[in-house]
């Protein structure tokens, strides 16, 4: 007994030394460099912004077509504020309101870079505007802040991009690899801009070195265990599926119902999906997280990082515990339209519902579908997938061209901030430029933007500043 006890002992002082030494060899990958303040922000280009926000480039629906004249409006702001850019850089129209601009670079044997962002913006819900602090296209300043919406969905992006370009030519700038400004029409409403961008650029024979599209954000107070304002780097993006549920069923008269009705039956159907998940598991991205993130953390938390091959379930259950965590460990379930019924007295035959899921990569479209099947294993429900969707997207290095550079541009733009890469659950145009590049990244230099999608959308004067700054450090790294 003794010796078991021993034996038992010594396993476990084992355990505790390698738990030690690999917390201890958990290095910071942080990119050690000096951040370079920001100068001050120019009066014209707060005005910018303003004027920016004021166009209403909504994206209403995909049966809705654009309102021709605001986004003409807004190509027509364009043209007046950034007059330097407009003379320096050859201008396409493309699928009538999307713009390309390409700033030629002196090494034509150099892969270009594209720049991304959204001219458009979902709308204001109706009934919401009275709830506004401001009007919500007035562009107004208050407590150093732009109020208004797309300031951070995705103008401020895309202002930015503009306002760095100017500055720069101003200085007398020349880009040693050319620099193409992708800026779509529709992203709220499937980016089909973006998709002939894209289509372009492949017909061209274009290959980017690097495509930054929106995506992570600077958070503050985000990440258990961080003091410092962590900014996420996205370096994949989960995949898009919806399935249409439908079934009939006899319906009648409500004072007879029937024991089971489509209600019930499609009700059930979708209960059931939701209490059988998608198993839990790390993509590579998220991996990545850890890595970055993990050896800034106080040192319990770092042994458990430096340790995932022993501490994975509790990890899992930690990002579980959360609906944002649980998105970044597995593919999602989320039921969001359901349709049956005509009177309140009739049981429908007919019900419908539509279930949306984000792929987590590693699962596709086909295996989901057949999960679904497998799971419901009822033959009265039609499963269809809707016409809109895409796989997860590949994982972009972070050895890499492109990661490498955006992490050395936050890192001189924003003082004390901890790069790391992760995994965006959302979509972005950037989707659709996988044949265009190998190396895609999504990051939007905002710190914790507020109202995104919402009411009181804004964006803080001095956030907007750094997105400015970010971008010219950006651009100029790859002359570097």
């Amino acid at each position: 007994m003794k010796s078991v006890f021993r034996a038992f002992l010594l396993l476990l002082v084992v355990l505790v030394v390698v738990l030690v030494i690999n917390t201890v060899r958990f290095e910071s990958k942080q990119l050690n460099v000096q951040a370079v303040p920001a100068p001050p922000l120019a009066d014209q280009a707060l005005e910018h912004f303003q004027q920016a926000v004021r166009i209403k480039t909504i994206s209403f629906g995909d049966t809705i077509p654009p309102d021709s004249g605001q986004f003409f409006a807004f190509h027509r702001f364009l043209q007046s504020a950034y007059p330097r850019v407009h003379e320096d850089l050859a201008l396409e129209k493309v699928k009538d309101y999307s713009l390309l601009y390409k700033w030629q670079g002196s090494n034509p044997s150099a892969n270009p870079i594209v720049l991304m962002a959204h001219m458009d913006v979902v709308p204001v819900e109706p009934g919401t505007e009275s709830i506004w602090t401001v009007d919500p296209f007035a562009g107004e300043i208050k407590n150093d802040t732009i109020w208004g919406r797309g300031t951070t969905d995705d103008k401020m992006n895309l202002i930015a991009i503009m306002e760095a370009v100017e500055s720069l030519i101003a200085g007398g700038f020349k880009p040693l690899q050319t620099i193409y400004l992708s800026f779509g029409h529709d992203e709220e409403v499937g980016g089909t801009g973006a998709i002939a961008i894209a289509n372009l650029l492949k017909s061209r024979n274009i290959k980017a070195a690097m495509v930054l599209d929106e995506g992570g954000i600077i958070t503050v107070d985000k990440v258990p265990g961080m003091k410092q304002p962590v900014a996420l780097i996205g370096t994949s993006e989960k995949g898009y599926l919806s399935l249409n549920l439908s079934l009939e069923e006899y319906g009648g008269h409500s004072s007879i119902p029937a024991p089971e009705t489509s209600i019930d039956i499609l009700s059930r159907a979708i209960l059931k999906l939701r209490d059988n998940p998608f198993d839990a598991s790390f993509s590579k991205s998220t991996s990545d997280f850890m890595d970055y993130v993990g050896p800034e953390q106080p040192f319990l938390q770092k042994m458990f990082f430096a340790n995932r091959w022993l501490f994975e379930s509790v990890i899992v259950g930690i990002y579980e515990g959360s609906a944002g965590g649980n998105a970044m460990v597995r593919t999602t379930i989320a039921p969001t339209i359901f349709n049956a019924g005509v009177k309140d007295n009739v049981i429908p035959t007919i019900a419908k519902a539509t279930i949306n899921f984000r792929l987590l990569p590693g699962d596709t479209r086909e295996t989901v579908i057949e999960k679904v099947k497998s799971t419901l294993a009822d033959d009265r429900i039609k499963i269809e997938p809707t016409a809109f969707g895409n796989e997860p997207s590949k994982v972009t290095p972070t050895d890499g061209l492109a990661f490498k550079a955006v992490e050395k541009a936050i890192r001189t733009s924003f003082d004390n901030t901890i790069v790391a890469p992760f995994l965006m659950v959302g979509a972005t145009d950037s989707r659709h430029f996988s044949e265009v590049s190998d190396q895609i990244i999504k990051f939007s230099p905002m710190s914790d933007p507020i109202g995104f999608h919402g009411i009181d959308e804004r964006i803080s004067v001095d956030g907007y500043r750094h997105g400015i700054w970010f971008y010219e450090q950006l651009i100029r790294s790859f002359n570097e």
